[in-house]
This record gives structure tokens, C-alpha cells and sequence, in this order.
């Protein structure tokens, strides 16, 4: 059973973990830094250098079980910088061993279609991420999931 709180605005999402441990996460530096507050031990984690609009545009926050543990993860998004067709996700994972949240990358020995997670769906069934782009007249489409040591591989790819 997933157990987690959420409480949105704009700049700021409170998560309470199944392990009753809650963060307060907030923007900071116009999106580009990312404040992580322990409620209970008051240890503070800021990462820095968020993927943020070069334009301008906001980004926000979103909490999900994005690698299926049943610990609460989150994103920050914002739609690109051109068009705006397409929202633009870093996705950061809760580690309940260091009581932190690590940045999701794309692993370096596969070659997905998109180059970044852009317009996230999460199939909590099939245990999958799917990421969608556009490249030129074309469309893209990468399934992320899990493998049994828990790292994320790249599990089909497709363009259209």
C-alpha cells in the first residue's frame, strides 16, 4: 500500500514517506535550486542547476512513485523553451537509506529517441515510464522500466 501526503502550490510540495519521514521541497535562484527539507532531523538537501526555461516560463512541481518502491519521488517540469508542446521533466528519486532524493539519468549505455524525459506517463501495471518528443516531422517514444537490480533500462523505443 502507497502512503504519502501531498500538498501542492506552485513553488513548494510537502511529502510525507511511508516511513512517517516528511520533506518540504522548494524552488529557489528563479527554478534553478532546489531546497529539501527534513521536517524531523532539520537537515536541509539543495541541489543545484535544475533544467529550467531559459524564457522564463515557470516550472512546478510533481510527486509520484516515479521508480516504484513505494517511497513518494518527484519532478520538476516546465514545457520547453520553443513551441511549448512538450513538458520537460527531472525526476529525482528518494533514497530511504540516505534519507535524500537522487537525480534519475539516463543511464550512458543505451540510446534512447528523447534526450531528456519530456511529457512523462507512469503505468503503475506494467511498472514503466514512458517519455515523448518530437524531433523534426517525427514523433518519439521511450519505455523506461526497471530491472530486478532496480536500475532503469531502456526498454523499447519507436518513432513515428
Amino acid at each position: 500500500m502507497l502512503v504519502f501526503s501531498i500538498s501542492y502550490s506552485q513553488n513548494e510540495i510537502s511529502v510525507v514517506q511511508k516511513d512517517k519521514s516528511e520533506f518540504k521541497v522548494s524552488f529557489e535562484d528563479d527554478f534553478q535550486t532546489l531546497k529539501i527539507k527534513n521536517s524531523k532531523t532539520k537537515q536541509v538537501q539543495i541541489i543545484n542547476n535544475l533544467e529550467a526555461s531559459i524564457t522564463g516560463k515557470s516550472s512546478h512541481l510533481e510527486i509520484n512513485d516515479y521508480n516504484f518502491d513505494g517511497f513518494t519521488d518527484f519532478a520538476s517540469f516546465h514545457t520547453d523553451d520553443g513551441m511549448g508542446v512538450y513538458t520537460i521533466y527531472e525526476i529525482f528519486i528518494f533514497n530511504p537509506k540516505t534519507k535524500q532524493f537522487d537525480n534519475l539519468n539516463f543511464p550512458s549505455n543505451f540510446s534512447p529517441k528523447c534526450d531528456m524525459f519530456c511529457d512523462v506517463k507512469i503505468d503503475k501495471i506494467t511498472k514503466t515510464l514512458t517519455s515523448s518528443c518530437r524531433g523534426g516531422a517525427r514523433n518519439h517514444t521511450d519505455v523506461w522500466k526497471y530491472d530486478k537490480n532496480k536500475k532503469l533500462i531502456l526498454s523499447k523505443t519507436q518513432s513515428y
